[in-house]
């Protein structure tokens, strides 16, 4: 099955490939190159997960954390890196605060539906708009990276701990639900994150992960440009590969469906720019001009899933 345009490369690079991370296999074929990665994009022959291979040592699971690569450092790194592509733009980012509290509280009442109390972990916490949505019925814990970002949220009377899942050490079964919105796809090895989020989601607890879905048609027409497609982002997944992760870490999926998000047309805006930039620039006039920046859209492409699963009893 073709999940989108291949480059004229070499198509096997399993001499420099690590072994992929959710089945172990060490050959896999060259996808594509973009400077929108930090390395070449393969797909496992085996399982077909994609993933990036980096540059140097070619080990995907040794990037991004590590005692060389301090969090912070590298958290520049790849802020200044999405500047240089034009991927962000820090003034409509810090804008956008209202429609991530939005999302936030849409996001609570999804949960809902699995978990009515308890209590509950979101590992990528951010500045912490789901934690504050939940803590009127959840007793809410964060793990942020970032500890500028994890400090912001503390400092508005949240649970937050600064650093990665496993150096927070929280004891086995410590939570009823745990969630990682846009995150599973960042980590060093979403195999050992699982893992570790069996460990600390106590049995019959539920874990809800949102990550692109490059098992779309956006993928297939836009190939290296997909929005997608940024510095930070190291393992991408289809329904079937973020299926297998979960049930070998020991997880049972009860629901996986396509989700849309709520954002300002501030922010849709700034995103087409990433596409045709003179475009951007008069739909910007016109919004302005018509005051019309902070209307409410609902984007939903398709190439964003979301997964509940149950963790199974020991």
């Amino acid at each position: 099955m073709a999940y989108g345009p291949a480059l004229n490369l070499e198509s096997r690079i399993s001499d420099q490939n690590p072994p992929c991370d959710l089945c172990g296999a060490t050959e896999s074929d060259l996808v594509l190159t973009t400077p929108r990665l930090d390395g070449p994009l393969v797909r496992c022959r085996d399982c077909g997960l994609f993933y990036v291979v980096f540059p140097g040592n070619g080990d995907v699971r040794q990037t991004k954390v590590c005692p060389t690569s301090p969090v912070a450092s590298e958290m520049a790194r790849l802020a200044e890196r999405a500047r240089e592509l034009d991927l962000i733009s820090p003034e409509v980012e810090a804008s956008e605060r209202p429609w991530r509290e939005l999302a936030a509280r849409e996001r609570l009442d999804d949960l809902k539906r699995f978990v009515k109390k308890g209590r509950f972990l979101e590992i990528g916490s951010s500045t912490g708009e789901l934690l504050a949505a939940a803590g009127s019925s959840l007793a809410a814990v964060g793990v942020e990276a970032d500890e500028r970002t994890s400090r912001a949220a503390r400092a508005q009377g949240l649970d937050v701990f600064s650093g990665t899942l496993r150096d927070a050490r929280f004891p086995d079964g410590g939570f009823d639900a745990a969630a990682m919105y846009h995150v599973i796809e960042h980590v060093p090895s979403p195999r050992e994150e699982l893992r570790e989020l069996r460990r600390v989601i106590k049995p019959g607890g539920w874990l809800v992960l949102e990550t692109p879905n490059i098992a779309t048609l956006w993928y297939r027409l836009l190939g290296a440009r997909w929005r997608q497609f940024i510095p930070d982002h190291i393992f991408f997944f289809t329904p079937r590969t973020i299926t297998r992760l979960c049930e070998s870490g020991g997880f049972e999926v009860r629901e996986l469906r396509s989700v849309g998000k709520a954002m300002s047309l501030r922010l849709f805006i700034n995103r087409i720019g990433r596409y045709h930039r003179p475009s951007a620039n008069l739909l910007e006039a016109v919004s302005d001009r018509l005051r019309l920046s902070d209307l409410t859209i609902r984007l939903k492409l398709g190439d964003v899933m979301r997964l509940y699963a149950r963790r199974i009893q020991d």
